[in-house]
């Protein structure tokens, strides 16, 4: 028995999946950053203490620094850079469906720019390719998605973050002064 469906449902099937299987790999590099907070949503930092060496400094004089420990790990988008995908569907016939998804209020404004109420979508059996192939009734599909570029957030939050440290005056035991 033939599975038929829309050409158009099936590449929307498929780039769901892909779209979900993307949003499953953000979620998880927000949880991964989310692991440089603690509790009240301050960066985890680590204090090291260096020798102060401006001029004015007082000998044995050292700073505290704190660096966020965001800003020394590698941090990249994780993305589905690119997803390809080939099969062949046996060819149906074309049928005509509902227009749906347009705004009644922008199609009032359009006019005869209007698109028509009914759309005409290609029927496919996408288990079928193998077999139809045979009889000449097949079409080859190779859909291909790319990624688009990285988020402005995560640079802006690592560069605010990189401001935020910064080094913070030690008091020297008076008996290193002597």
């Amino acid at each position: 028995m033939a599975i038929l469906t829309t050409l158009e449902d099936m590449v929307r099937a498929i780039a769901g999946s892909i779209m979900n299987a993307q949003h499953m790999v953000e979620k998880a590099q927000l949880a991964n950053i989310a692991s440089f907070f603690d509790d009240q949503h301050r960066p985890t930092a680590i204090e090291v203490e260096l020798p102060a060496i401006h001029s004015s400094a007082e000998p044995g004089a050292r700073y505290r620094y704190e660096v966020p420990v965001l800003s020394l790990v590698p941090h990249s988008s994780l993305i589905i850079g690119e997803a390809e995908i080939e099969l062949d569907v046996e060819l149906g016939p074309l049928e005509e469906h509902e227009r749906s998804g347009v705004h009644e209020g922008i199609l009032d404004q359009l006019g005869r720019a209007a698109p028509a109420e009914k759309k005409a979508g290609l029927l496919v059996n996408p288990g079928n390719g193998g077999v139809a192939n045979k009889s000449g009734n097949v079409a080859h599909i190779k859909l291909k998605l790319v990624a688009t570029e990285k988020s402005e957030g995560l640079a802006r939050l690592l560069n605010d973050v990189v401001k935020a440290q910064g080094p913070t005056l030690v008091p020297v035991p008076k008996a290193a002064r002597r």
